[in-house]
């Protein structure tokens, strides 16, 4: 897994389209940490940029079948997870920062079942998308060029903000 370090202030892009394209996901609206229950891309607007750091994580993934691509989709959603959720921990008790923010790539997938109110809300993470970050745009910035359609490779993009 790769990690870009960025600025918050300078470095994101936001679009009310990105996060247009949630209602198309089967999980809209089922999951706590999904829209239309978490807060507005005006919110998020205005709080991220007020962070001084910023890191991207990412992997490049090649699509394969149909059945490889479904569960390499899950796959990675973990491991950006499993990063994101490490890094956020060691921030806190290694490092002390004490204002931060992360994200994950896709839907939350930390339940099986997922319930309203959030039952693990110091572990669960939104997506990153969700905030309404364009993220194509973001990651171009950093000279990482992000295709449609997929047809060869996918990305996972998880993100950490933190003071």
């Amino acid at each position: 897994m790769k990690q870009l370090e960025i600025n918050p202030k300078e470095d994101l892009f936001f679009d009310l389209k990105v996060r247009e394209m949630c209602k198309s996901c089967k999980r809209f609206g089922k999951k706590a940490t999904c829209p239309p229950r978490i807060e507005s891309v005006e919110y998020y607007s205005k709080l991220l940029p007020q962070y001084e750091h910023g890191i991207i994580y990412y992997e490049k993934f090649y699509v394969g079948n149909g059945k490889y691509w479904i569960e390499k989709g899950k796959k990675s959603s973990l491991e950006i997870y499993e990063k994101v959720i490490h890094e956020r921990n060691k921030l806190i008790a290694v490092h002390g920062h004490y204002f931060f923010i992360a994200f994950g790539a896709g839907s939350c997938k930390l339940c099986d079942e997922c319930l309203f109110p959030c039952r693990n809300p110091q572990e669960s993470l939104i997506p990153f998308e969700a905030t309404g970050i364009d993220i194509v745009k973001v990651m171009g910035k950093q000279g990482i060029l992000i295709k449609f359609p997929i047809k060869t490779t996918f990305y996972r993009i998880g993100a950490l903000f933190y003071d």
